[in-house]
């Protein structure tokens, strides 16, 4: 169903002329500038109206009226987003550009009172009912706030490659950048994955994780069985003997306790992940930092519940809906089911260790007489669990009676990026 909108704003001198002629990079950090933003005063079921006021900005060129409207058709969709979470609720669409008044005495100070008529479409249908002045559409252009110095005396500069085989076990392993990102859930609050900060992030309350490389896939019984073989170390109790399962070799290697994922570590030259490495794996960033023009910044909010997206498919997730009711093959797991960064199986299958403790988050009042430095969490579900306990937040810990005893999980592995 699509609504029609009316918008009325003031707009300042409309180009900004940003160059970077001459310099060859490698590495460039660009920031959004926020321009000009309206919220919703009102909307009816055929049309609506927002009001925008844009200041003239010192850095912008003078333009006529015809080269506003021409500009504003040629983008012609705006999304509309919600204030506080940033989210992306529908679509404004331009259909005319009308020149109310002329405002400003000098040249370099004209700003256009402007009208826009269009038409909404809406993502979910029933939010019509709840748009109110919560909701704005926004304008940005992009700035460059860093460019990699060393492309000044060089070049080239080797950028981490997005797959990489280990030296030590010859897994593939996937990149996943550094950098903050969103963790946990805002909805639950009785629930240890619950994160207090989650619908109002910042700077403060982001995870900044550092660069590092994840297995593709999980630990498989083959690669587990070469460490055994170089080791000496005991197989998993549901081995036959000291044999893998006839037909399970690249199944992910599970029955396994924390210490002697530990050991495989270890030997492998890898680290088991924290929780948070872990998540940021399976999820993405979940954020996107905006710069606005009062020089701080607005966090839009960009999270999924599986490594896929926000829909659960059981064809993707090897859960209890499946129908399996074991393991499959890491590699026939469908690669629509990979996280952002391209992991594989990070939803269901087989649970996985991390290192963190389990703990609740930074100012969460959940309390369990489970928690503290005694048990390790488990993250993204088995065969056995339901899909809403194989979503990218959830959590689930090991380690009663200790952590060289309870065979609760799986693994994979991570090594930081080393530039150097």
């Amino acid at each position: 169903m699509k609504y029609y909108l009316f918008l009325l704003f003031f707009f300042g001198n409309f180009f900004t002329h940003l160059s970077s002629e001459n310099v060859k990079t490698t590495e460039v950090e660009t920031e959004n500038i926020l321009l000009w933003e309206g919220e919703i005063n009102a909307i009816f079921k055929e049309k609506g109206r927002i009001r925008i006021i844009v200041p003239a900005d010192p850095d912008w060129t003078g333009v006529t009226f015809a080269e506003v409207k021409e500009k504003i058709l040629t983008e012609k969709n705006f999304p509309i987003r919600q204030k506080i979470t940033k989210k992306v609720i529908g679509d404004f669409e331009v259909l005319e550009v009308l020149l109310e008044n002329i405002l400003g005495k000098k040249k370099d100070d004209i700003r256009f009172q402007i009208v826009l008529n269009g038409k909404i479409t809406l993502r979910n249908r029933k939010a019509i009912s709840k748009i109110s002045n919560d909701f704005y559409i926004s304008k940005f252009r992009k700035e460059i706030t860093y460019i990699d110095p060393s492309s000044f005396f060089k070049e080239t500069r080797t950028q981490p490659p997005k797959l990489f085989i280990h030296p030590k076990d010859k897994k593939e392993m996937v990149f996943v950048p550094g950098g903050i990102f969103l963790h946990g859930q805002g909805k639950y609050g009785d629930s240890d994955d619950y994160n207090p900060a989650f619908e109002n992030p910042d700077f403060s309350n982001l995870m900044d994780i550092p660069s590092f490389y994840i297995d593709k896939y999980e630990v498989t019984n083959r690669e587990y069985d070469r460490f055994l073989r170089e080791t000496g170390n005991k197989p998993p109790f549901y081995w036959e003997g000291s044999e893998i399962p006839p037909g399970k070799e690249d199944h992910p290697v599970i029955h396994l306790t924390y210490r002697e994922v530990e050991a495989y570590a270890v030997w492998s030259g890898k680290q088991i992940p924290t929780e948070f490495e872990w998540e940021k794996a399976a999820r993405g960033k979940g954020i996107k930092e905006t710069k606005n023009r009062q020089d701080r910044y607005d966090f839009e909010m960009n999270t999924i519940r599986y490594p896929f997206g926000n829909q659960f498919d059981p064809v993707l997730c090897n859960s209890a809906e499946s129908g399996y009711n074991d393991t499959v093959s890491v590699y026939e797991l469908s690669a629509k089911g990979a996280s952002p960064y391209g992991a594989i199986g990070m939803c269901g299958n087989a649970a996985e260790w991390t290192s963190s403790w389990y703990l609740p988050y930074k100012d969460h009042k959940f309390t369990s007489p489970m928690a503290g430095k005694t048990l390790k969490v488990i993250r993204g579900g088995s065969y056995l669990d339901k899909g809403r306990r194989s979503t990218v937040y959830y959590r689930t810990y090991g380690g009663l009676p200790n952590l060289r005893e309870d065979r609760k999980a799986g693994f994979r592995l991570i090594k930081y990026y080393n530039p150097n």
